[in-house]
């Protein structure tokens, strides 16, 4: 039992990093790896504009967005997940030279399977 323990305990916390390793890529600047953290449908909404699109289109927007904003400070807020640990989300605050935006990003799956499917990003 302590084995079977240990190794939930891991798939929870590898589970839970997706959009951990996604915000810190943001906060960052790094966004030639976002891809590795996103699901291949993902629903954005910036500022109130909203739209189920693909991956692909999403890391354009989401490039567009911070490329006219100088990231100055990234600092991560609040997380959580559901009872049955399939799903997790983190909320962090951007703090760029255009304005500061709390950032939320919502996780589904298990393990290395987990994906980022939604990301919301509002003026603070």
């Amino acid at each position: 039992t302590i084995l079977v323990n240990a190794l939930l305990c891991m798939t929870i916390a590898v589970s839970a990093q997706t959009e951990v390793e996604f915000l810190n890529a943001l906060g960052r600047g790094k966004m030639q790896n976002l891809e590795t953290y996103l699901s291949s449908k993902v629903n954005l909404c910036i500022n109130d504009d909203q739209e189920k699109i693909s991956r692909n289109a999403a890391i354009k927007k989401l490039r567009k967005f911070l490329a006219s904003k100088t990231v100055l400070n990234y600092k991560i807020l609040h997380n959580g997940k559901s009872a049955d640990k399939t799903s997790s989300y983190r909320v962090a605050r951007i703090k760029t030279k255009g304005g500061t935006y709390r950032v939320f990003a919502y996780a589904e799956g298990n393990g290395n399977n987990s994906k980022v499917v939604e990301v919301r990003i509002d003026a603070m």
